[in-house]
C-alpha cells in the first residue's frame, strides 16, 4: 500500500509495451479498496498499470473536510496528478462513476475513459431521494452502524456470493466502527448531485456501464442502463443474475469487456 496525500491506494503492474493509460480502481460508498480484487490481477496481464484506490475517508484513506461528489472528483484528479499519470481510465462502481463523469467534465484531459459499475448518477433530487438519504443518516449515524450496513451490503449479492464475502464485510465493518468512517460513508453516500448534470454534459471521454440484471437498487436496470447511455453516450452491458455489485459476482464476464471497452478507448 502507498498512503497518497488524498487517498490510500495500491499500485500493482509497470503498464506492457503497448501504449495503455493507467487505470485507476475506486469502489462504492461504505466500502473498501479490496471490492476490486476480482479485476486487478486481470488488467495487470492484460498490459494496465492499476491504481486501485480506496474513497476519501474510506478504508485507509486519510479524513477529508467533505465527501462530496466534486470533493472525490478533485481526489481523484489530485491522485492522477500525484502519481503523474497524465491521464487515466477510472473505473468506479455505484456513487464513484459520478465522480468520475464530474472529473472528466471538469479536465477531459485527464480522465481517457470511465467504466461505470451500478452507476448512481441521478442528476435531480427525488422524494425517493431525499427519503433514502433521511434513513442512510439514521442507521449510519451511531455505533450500530457496522452491523446494519454488513446485513445491507449482503442482501445486494443476487448472484453468484464470493468465498471471502465474510471477510470482505469485516473490512467495511472496522472502517464504520470508527466515527470518522461512519461520517465519511455516510456523506458519501447521501452526497448530493447538483452540478452533476453540467458536468456529464461536458464529459465526452468513451462510457462503458455495466449494470447487473437483479440489482434492486434500480426499479428497471433495462430503462436506467437506457437513461445513462442516452446521458453519457455510453455503451451498455447488463449482466443477468447479479446483483450490485457484477465484477464480483460475475468477474468470468465483466474483466474480459472491460478490457476490451479500454483497448478500444486506447486504439
Amino acid at each position: 500500500m502507498v498512503s497518497g496525500r488524498t487517498l490510500a491506494f495500491d499500485e500493482v503492474g509497470a503498464g506492457g509495451a503497448r501504449a495503455a493509460a493507467p487505470v485507476v480502481l475506486l469502489p462504492g460508498a461504505g466500502d473498501v479498496r479490496s471490492e476490486n480484487r476480482f479485476l486487478v490481477e486481470g488488467l495487470v496481464q492484460a498490459g494496465y498499470r492499476v491504481i486501485n484506490a480506496d474513497l476519501p475517508g474510506h478504508g485507509e484513506s486519510p479524513s477529508q473536510p467533505a465527501y462530496g461528489v466534486k470533493e472525490t472528483a478533485d481526489a481523484l484528479l489530485a491522485l492522477i496528478r500525484e502519481l503523474g499519470l497524465g491521464s487515466a481510465h477510472v473505473v468506479g462502481t455505484s456513487f464513484a462513476p459520478a465522480a468520475a463523469v464530474w472529473a472528466a467534465g471538469a479536465e477531459p484531459s485527464v480522465v481517457r475513459s470511465i467504466v461505470a459499475i451500478s452507476p448512481h448518477v441521478e442528476t435531480e433530487e427525488t422524494f425517493a431521494g431525499r427519503m433514502m438519504g433521511a434513513v442512510g443518516t439514521i442507521l449510519l449515524g451511531g455505533p450500530w452502524a457496522a452491523a446494519v450496513w454488513g446485513g445491507m451490503y449482503r442482501s445486494w449479492y443476487k448472484g453468484r456470493v464470493p468465498d471471502d464475502l465474510g471477510a470482505e464485510v469485516e473490512k467495511m465493518k472496522a472502517m464504520l466502527r470508527r466515527p470518522e468512517g461512519r461520517r465519511a460513508a455516510r456523506e458519501t453516500l447521501v452526497a448530493h448531485r447538483r452540478g452533476l448534470a453540467e458536468k456529464m454534459a461536458a464529459c465526452s471521454c468513451p462510457v462503458l456501464a455495466i449494470f447487473g440484471a437483479a440489482d434492486n437498487h434500480f426499479p428497471d436496470r433495462a430503462k436506467e442502463a437506457a437513461r445513462v447511455a442516452s446521458l453519457l453516450r455510453a455503451d451498455t452491458m447488463l449482466i443477468e443474475g447479479a446483483g450490485h455489485y457484477p465484477h464480483v459476482e460475475r468477474p468470468d464476464l465483466v474483466l474480459p469487456a472491460i478490457v476490451e471497452f479500454l483497448e478500444r478507448a486506447d486504439a
